[in-house]
C-alpha cells in the first residue's frame, strides 16, 4: 500500500467515515499534509544536508532562497564548513548574543566561527567570509506534499504516525465537533512525543569521554 492509501485508511478509521460519507478523499488528503507539516515543525524530523557556500562579503543567508533543494527550508540546525583539509563546525548563538559580541566591529572578517537565525528567515554568520568557503547546512525542511498514489512519503519512521490524529483533529474542527477535535489533538500530541522518545532514548554514550 502506499503513504496516500495508508493515511486515508487510519483518519477515516479514526472518524468512523470508512465509505467517504462526511470527507472527501481531496479534502482529508489536505488536512493530511497539513498534519505532515505539523508533525515535521514539531520534531525537525525531515532533514536535508545541503551543500551551500558562504561567499564574501556575505553576512546573511536567506532560508527561502539560494539552497539546492526544492523543498521549503524553515531552520538550519548546524553549519559547516571546508578549511583546507579541515570540517569547521560552526558555533551557533542566540540573536541578541551574536548581535552584541560578534557584530560589535564593522570590520570583522574572517573564517566564520558562529552562526545565528533572525527572525526565522535569515542566517547571519561571523566573521563575514574572508574568502569562499563551501559550506554543508543541515535544515529542517517542509515535506513536499502527497498527491495521489505514487507519491513517496519523505518523512521517516515512526514520525508517520502522529499524522493521522493531526488530520483527524482538523476534520472535527470543521464539524464543529470541539470535543472530539481537542481529544484528537491531544492524542496527536501523545504520539507525537513517543515518536520523539522512540529514537532518542537508546543512543550508546561516547566511550572515549571519561569525564
Amino acid at each position: 500500500m502506499s503513504a496516500y492509501t495508508d493515511y486515508l485508511t487510519s483518519v477515516r478509521r479514526l472518524l468512523h467515515d470508512a465509505n467517504g460519507q462526511f470527507w472527501s478523499d481531496s479534502e482529508l488528503l489536505d488536512y493530511i499534509n497539513q498534519g505532515r507539516d505539523r508533525v515535521v515543525r514539531d520534531t525537525g524530523c525531515y532533514r536535508i544536508l545541503q551543500t551551500r557556500n558562504l561567499t564574501t562579503p556575505n553576512e546573511t543567508y536567506s532560508l527561502t532562497l539560494g539552497f539546492p533543494t526544492s523543498n521549503e527550508v524553515f531552520d538550519v540546525l548546524n553549519v559547516t564548513i571546508q578549511w583546507g583539509n579541515s570540517r569547521i563546525s560552526l558555533a551557533y548563538m542566540p540573536w541578541t548574543q551574536f548581535n552584541a559580541q560578534m557584530r560589535y566591529w564593522n570590520s570583522n572578517v574572517g573564517r566564520p566561527v558562529c552562526f545565528s537565525v533572525y527572525a526565522y528567515g535569515m542566517v547571519y554568520v561571523a566573521p563575514v567570509p574572508d574568502q569562499t568557503y563551501v559550506g554543508e547546512w543541515d535544515t529542517v525542511c517542509k515535506p513536499p506534499a502527497i498527491v495521489d498514489g505514487t507519491t513517496v512519503e519523505v518523512i521517516p519512521y515512526p514520525f508517520g504516525s502522529p499524522v493521522q490524529y493531526f488530520a483527524a483533529h482538523l476534520a472535527k474542527i470543521k464539524e464543529q465537533s470541539w470535543g472530539e477535535s481537542e481529544k484528537f489533538l491531544q492524542l496527536y500530541s501523545m504520539e507525537m512525543r513517543g515518536s520523539l522518545g522512540s529514537v532518542m532514548t537508546r543512543r550508546i554514550p561516547n566511550p572515549y569521554n571519561r569525564a
